[in-house]
């Protein structure tokens, strides 16, 4: 048995490194052949993770962030090989909304051990994403925390807090299920997974392989319901709130008056009109 890992130096603050130890070690114990590349450049885990599949790996493990894992996994879409999740990122998103490990060796292993099942994937514009899209007030936020030297969940609160009351909202346009909707909104959050990272839980309902997304239309509190809202996010209660409509659809044609989006966490610049669709079972996933 052939696999490949695929490692983000950065991620981690720079721990992952350490990982390459313990992954030859476990891949010797349990019978896999194992070839080691590191990622130097944005871009790169997609086009290792073709060369893996031309190379005949039968697994691709990725090492990093959601951004590391949304690279990786681009190169793996539509083929049989199936990719393993090791999260050293600052929030780890999809990870932890499959209810993987996120201890490194007991990733490790359940990567190389665990059952691959076929996953939904997403896309905004034709760029992929996994997890979670959004425009908006997490869009701006992504884009700070990607251009802040800090990492980890501490800096993006920080971030979330210096900016949410001054936030303005967005209005949107929705054109979804044969209807035409328009909306001001905080932020609007395309939902393949439950969660952002970190534990805030934004779209407790979806499910990464049930064909099905949940877009969810985020309204912006006055400050004391803002704080019930931030509350209900990380209870797992975000579709409780009065301030979360949500939207299930497989595709939707969305009109912003900004410009920037994340995918999976990533920042990127999206354009005013933005094509949202999902693709049910195009991606295997170690469980």
């Amino acid at each position: 048995m052939k696999a490949w890992l695929l490692l983000n130096p950065r991620a981690g603050k720079k721990r992952a490194l350490t990982v390459r130890q313990a992954a030859e070690r476990i891949a010797a114990e349990l019978g896999w052949s194992l070839e080691v590349r590191v990622i130097e450049a944005p871009g790169q885990g997609t086009t290792l993770a073709q060369e893996a599949v031309r190379n005949g790996a039968e697994r691709v493990l990725s090492v990093g962030g959601d951004g590391t894992l949304n690279a990786v996994a681009a190169g793996l879409v539509g083929t049989p090989v199936a990719l393993g999740v090791v999260a050293m990122g600052s929030g780890n998103g999809y990870a932890r909304s499959l209810r993987l490990p996120l201890e490194p060796q007991e990733a490790l292993r359940r990567a190389f051990t665990g059952t691959p099942t076929l996953m939904d994937v997403c896309s905004l514009n034709d760029q992929l994403f996994l997890g979670t899209a959004g425009i908006g007030f997490d869009a701006r936020v992504a884009w700070e925390f990607d251009r802040s030297e800090a990492r980890g969940m501490w800096n993006y609160l920080r971030i979330i807090l210096k900016d949410i009351l001054s936030a303005q909202p967005m209005r949107v346009v929705v054109k979804a299920n044969h209807e035409t909707t328009e909306h001001e909104v905080l932020m609007l959050v395309f939902c393949n997974t439950r969660e952002f990272g970190n534990g805030a839980i934004i779209s407790p309902g979806s499910l990464p392989d049930d064909g099905l997304a949940e877009l969810q239309i985020v309204s912006k509190p006055a400050f004391l319901p803002l704080l019930k809202a931030f509350y209900d996010v990380y209870t797992n209660r975000a579709d409780k709130s009065r301030y979360v409509k949500t939207l299930v659809t497989r595709e939707a044609q969305v009109h912003q008056a900004g410009s920037l989006a994340h995918l999976d966490g990533e920042p990127t610049v999206i354009g005013n009109e933005v094509r949202f669709r999902l693709e049910p079972k195009r991606l295997w996933v170690v469980r």
